[in-house]
C-alpha cells in the first residue's frame, strides 16, 4: 500500500535558533490514517497543517539539547491527540475537542540520531503515551490547545537523549 507522506522541513529554523541545536529532519505519515487527527474548524487541511506545524517546532525546540552537529530524523506514524471530539454541543457545529483522563495523547513515530561524521548514534521506534497528562501544575497553566502533546515530546526526548 503507498503511502503519502508530509514532510515539514524546518530543519534550518533549529540551526537559525541556536549555534549548539541539532539539525532536525521530519516527515510525517498520512493525517488521514492517523488514530485521531480530526480537527474541529471548518478549514480541515490548514487546521491539520497547524498542528503539523506546532509538533514539529516542538521536536525543534526539543533538539536545541542535543549538541551542535548532530542529526535527528523523526518519522510520525500514527498521532492520537488528547481528548475526543463531540459533536452534539449545539454552539460548535464542527464539534467540540473534550478531554478525558481516558483520552490521553500518544504519538507513534521512528528515530534517527547521527553524529557529526554521519554515524548512527541511536535509532529505533517509540510509541510514545502519557496516562497522567493531566496532572502537574505546569501543562494545566499552558494555554496552547496542544499542551498535552508538547508535554509529551518533551517528556520523550528528556528520557531518550
Amino acid at each position: 500500500m503507498k503511502k503519502n507522506r508530509l514532510v515539514v522541513a524546518i530543519a534550518t529554523v533549529a540551526l537559525a535558533v541556536s549555534t549548539h541545536a541539532a539539525t532536525v529532519e521530519m516527515s510525517w505519515g498520512d493525517p488521514a490514517e492517523f488514530r485521531d487527527f480530526r480537527v474541529i474548524e471548518a478549514n480541515k487541511k490548514r487546521s491539520q497543517e497547524r498542528i503539523i506545524k506546532e509538533l514539529s517546532q516542538q521536536f525543534v525546540t526539543e533538539a536545541a539539547k542535543l549538541p551542535a552537529g548532530q542529526v535527528l530524523k523523526i518519522a510520525v506514524n500514527d498521532l492520537d491527540l488528547a481528548g475526543e471530539i463531540e459533536y452534539f454541543h449545539w454552539r460548535y457545529p464542527f464539534g467540540l475537542r473534550v478531554i478525558r483522563n481516558v483520552d490521553f495523547p500518544r504519538i507513534s513515530l521512528q528515530y534517527e540520531l547521527r553524529d557529526a561524521n554521519a554515524n548512527v548514534v541511536k535509532s529505533g521506534t517509540a510509541d510514545i503515551a502519557d496516562l497522567g497528562f493531566r496532572n502537574g501544575l505546569l501543562r494545566t497553566q499552558n494555554n496552547s490547545s496542544l499542551r498535552y502533546e508538547k508535554a509529551l515530546i518533551s517528556d520523550w526526548y528528556s528520557a531518550e537523549f
